[in-house]
This record gives structure tokens, C-alpha cells and sequence, in this order.
């Protein structure tokens, strides 16, 4: 259930150190105005209006049942209020009169705004997002999904955007990032100009980040990408599945602890001139930091499909762990965004295969190790009659 305080912040009076701020003077009438209510857009209305707010949440949340012994439970963003309760017993009738009784006893008769009280529901939109309780899922609206279809539309067809425009595809985008996470890597190149705009200054599209916009429309035309599940809305549960990871000069390996499975890949004459190179000072990005996330990648591709053939159609995305010794591949993983140009192809395929296969990635750090960015000692190839020593290829059995 959702509640709503009526005119919030007509009921917060400013302090008078403040009113100044919030005289006028209508000379064709001689007439001096002054705001004594903390006035809506001002920016510390919701700092005054919390003032109130926060005691309004405490009387509700005092309040004790044999359901809620501990207290009601009551999210709130400035005047909006959000029950979630146990459909037990009077507990719903119980949340609802308890939150109306706050709000007259902090504000007065008239803080109750009856049209923004919704009913119980196992499916309820709250702050801009869906929220099913059944389902176990954070959903986009449907009916924002053509608007932000036009917005990639207009922006794909355009050579250059306007701040405004430019700001408005951006917040538009990232409303559905938050939950179609397969979109995420691609908000990076997006936002690459968004520290530097001016006021007059207009946006080029480059080929870039058309490339982008296609994969944007393609998200927006896969219905089945919306959603996250509750379990990992917030924090992440105990991964079903750990996969410990290295690399070196030489190649990659990774254990599926789980699994009791292995690999191993031995780069290739042309990869080690590439590893060699950047040793030398040459940009080309093949540090250890990207072998090391693109033995995330050789992992996901070896035992990916076997992971993810266990969860449902609906069903809960596995969690899928890797162990990484080397923090910025870490992050990297985690954040879905690196300025390593190679990093980001990769963390784009991991997210797509993610979302392919129904499980979730993350990645911890080894403890004990702080690796972050300089090669370490080459880690030992194992010896040729190792199971590890099987290169990894594409007709390669596992």
C-alpha cells in the first residue's frame, strides 16, 4: 500500500530565519507577500518538510501488534509512504489505520491525501518502479517503454543533441538501467560527454554511440529483459556458484569449485606480442587487468549454458561468483564499466550472456592479494600432462 501526506510541505512552516527569503512586492497594488510554508521546489523544502516527516514515521513505526512486535515497518521518500506487511490476520487494516494516525496527529485533519491512499496489492508501483511480490520482481512500467523507444529514436537519427535533449536521453536510459541490468554496459560511451556540457553546447552523435543506441533499441524491443529479481534488488544472496580465476603472461585458467571443473587457455604467439607490446608502453590495452576479466569471459563461455540450464523460465537468476586476485577486474565486473576499450567488449558480451542464460555475475577480491594494476611474477604454467594445460579453443571439449 502507498499513502501520500496532502499538501505536504504547506504543513511545514519556515524558520524565520528563512522567511526573508520568500518576501515580495507587488507594486501596482503596494502589496508585500510573504511565504511562511516551506514552498515546493525550494531546495531545502525537503529538509524542513523531513523535520515533521521524521517524527510522522516514528509515532507509526512505534506503534506494536502481535504481528509487529518490533514495530510497523514504513519506507518513506519525503511525503510518500510505502507499506509492505504480511497479509496475516487485521495486519493490513492495522498498518493503514496506524499511518493515517500519524499523519493527523503530526499534521492536523487535512495531512491525509485520500486520493493517493492505494489499496493492498501483491503488485504496486512505487516511486516510479513496479514492484511484485508474487512475482519477486522490480519491474520498468510498460507504457515508459515506448517513450524511451522515441527518445533512442530521435537521439539515433540525430547528428547532434541539444543539452536538454542530451540530459533527457541520459536520465531516460538510466530509469531503465536500474532494471533491465543487460543495458547498463551500454551507458558508458553514452555519458562520456555528460561532465562537460555547457549551456549552449550541443552533443555529436559519433558512430560510437549510434552503435550503442542499436543495442538500446534492441533492449527496449526484448520484453523478458525487464525486471530484476527482488533477491538481488538490494544486496546480493550467497553465490550458487564460485569460480576461481588467474592469468598471467602466458594464458588463463579457471576452476568451477562447484563443479569440480577446469580450464585453462595458452595465449596465443600473436596475444603474447600484444602482452609484450604493452609492456613496452604501447596503449593497446592488453593489460593484466583485461586477461584477468577475460578469463571471466573464457569461464562464462565454457560453462555458461550448463549453469543456467536449471533455472526456470521464471525462476530465480543463479549467482554466479568469480574470484578474482586483481581489483580493478573487480570492479570492472561489478561497476559493468571500464575505460579499457577492450575491457568494454568484454563486459558487454559477459552482461548479454548474464541475461542469455538467466544468471547473475559479480566478483570478489582474493584476500590477501592487492593486485591492481602492474603484472605480477608470471603465474606457473602448469606442466603438460596437467588437466589445466588444455587450451581452450572452439571445438574444444570440457
Amino acid at each position: 500500500m502507498a499513502g501520500d501526506v496532502a499538501s505536504a510541505f504547506r504543513n511545514i512552516s519556515i524558520h524565520s530565519n528563512s522567511v526573508y527569503l520568500f518576501a515580495g512586492h507587488i507594486e501596482e497594488d503596494d502589496v508585500i507577500v510573504i511565504e511562511l510554508a516551506a514552498p515546493f521546489g525550494w531546495t531545502e523544502s525537503p529538509g524542513f518538510y523531513e523535520i515533521a516527516g521524521g517524527a510522522l514515521v516514528y509515532v507509526h513505526g512505534s506503534h506494536t501488534t502481535d504481528v509487529f512486535p518490533d514495530g510497523i515497518f514504513n519506507y518513506h521518500w519525503v511525503d510518500d509512504h510505502i507499506k509492505v506487511v504480511a497479509d496475516v490476520g487485521t495486519a493490513c487494516d492495522d498498518a493503514n489505520r496506524s499511518l493515517r494516525y500519524a499523519m493527523v496527529a503530526v499534521m492536523g485533519a487535512d495531512a491525509i491525501n485520500a486520493k493517493k491512499f492505494t489499496d493492498w496489492n501483491t503488485r504496486q508501483r512505487v516511486l516510479g518502479l513496479v514492484f511484485d511480490s508474487e512475482a519477486e520482481t522490480v519491474s520498468m512500467p510498460m507504457e515508459k517503454i515506448p517513450k524511451a523507444r522515441g527518445i533512442v529514436a530521435v537521439a539515433f537519427a540525430a547528428s547532434s543533441l541539444s543539452r536538454k535533449v542530451y540530459r533527457l536521453l541520459m536520465e531516460s536510459l538510466q530509469h531503465v538501467a536500474t532494471c533491465i541490468r543487460a543495458a547498463r554496459p551500454f551507458l558508458q560511451r553514452l555519458r562520456q560527454r555528460e561532465s562537460h556540457l555547457h549551456r549552449f553546447q550541443r552533443v555529436p552523435v559519433t558512430p560510437d554511440m549510434q552503435q550503442d543506441l542499436l543495442w538500446w533499441w534492441r533492449v527496449l524491443h526484448t520484453p523478458h529483459l525487464n525486471g530484476v529479481s527482488l533477491e538481488y534488488f538490494n544486496e546480493l544472496p550467497a553465490p550458487d556458484i564460485t569460480v576461481e580465476m588467474d592469468a598471467s603472461d602466458y594464458g588463463l585458467c579457471a576452476l568451477d569449485v562447484s563443479s569440480q571443473a577446469a580450464f585453462s587457455y595458452r595465449f596465443t604467439a600473436d596475444e603474447r606480442e600484444l602482452i609484450a607490446a604493452f609492456k613496452e608502453g604501447a596503449p593497446n590495452g592488453f593489460d593484466i587487468n583485461f586477461r584477468e576479466l577475460l578469463s571471466c569471459a573464457f569461464a562464462v563461455h565454457a560453462w555458461g549454458r550448463r549453469w543456467g540450464c536449471s533455472v526456470g523460465h521464471h525462476g530465480r537468476p543463479r549467482h554466479v561468483m568469480f574470484r578474482i586476485d586483481n581489483t580493478s577486474a573487480v570492479a570492472w565486473q561489478n561497476k559493468l564499466a571500464s575505460r579499457n576499450l577492450r575491457a568494454q567488449v568484454i563486459i558487454r558480451l559477459i552482461s548479454w550472456w548474464e541475461t542469455s542464460f538467466q544468471l547473475r555475475f559479480s566478483a570478489s577480491h582474493v584476500a590477501g592479494t592487492d593486485n591492481e594494476r602492474a603484472d605480477p611474477a608470471p603465474v606457473q604454467t602448469p606442466a603438460p600432462d596437467s588437466p589445466l594445460t588444455h587450451p581452450m579453443r572452439p571445438n574444444s571439449h570440457h
